[in-house]
């Protein structure tokens, strides 16, 4: 499966609105939308959001960044990096955080193969 059609079968868990990946120095690779949202503002948010995440990780002991989350007042995203050595990540952007556990239990089944997908 390509990575649009990757991203696409995510999109269809319910209460995701957004999806998609972009590289460590803030560029789309891809990214699909349920509600025609810009998602070139995306880019650069997520590059410095990711990487004080790390930081902050590293200051505490606490490993590697597996996944932030950060509220906004009309819904939560959720950065996921993909491909820790080549920067990828996930950016998804939800209703509402009450479907945050459903989506991230969901997500885990379909980011292996978005991880593939971007890095082949």
């Amino acid at each position: 499966m390509n990575l649009v059609d990757l991203l696409q079968q995510a999109l269809s868990i319910r209460g995701i609105t957004s999806i998609s990946v972009v590289s460590g120095d803030g560029e789309i690779v891809e990214g699909v939308s349920n509600d025609n949202i810009e998602l070139g503002f995306v880019g650069g948010l997520i590059a410095s959001s990711l990487a004080s995440s790390q930081v902050l990780a590293g200051l505490l002991g606490e490993g590697e960044v597996t996944q932030t989350m950060i509220e906004y007042e009309n819904g939560p995203v959720l950065l996921t990096p993909l491909n820790p050595e080549q920067g990828y990540v996930a950016v998804v952007t939800l209703e509402s955080t009450q479907i945050l556990g459903r989506a991230r239990f969901q997500l885990r089944k379909i980011l292996p193969d978005i991880a593939q997908a971007v890095t082949a």
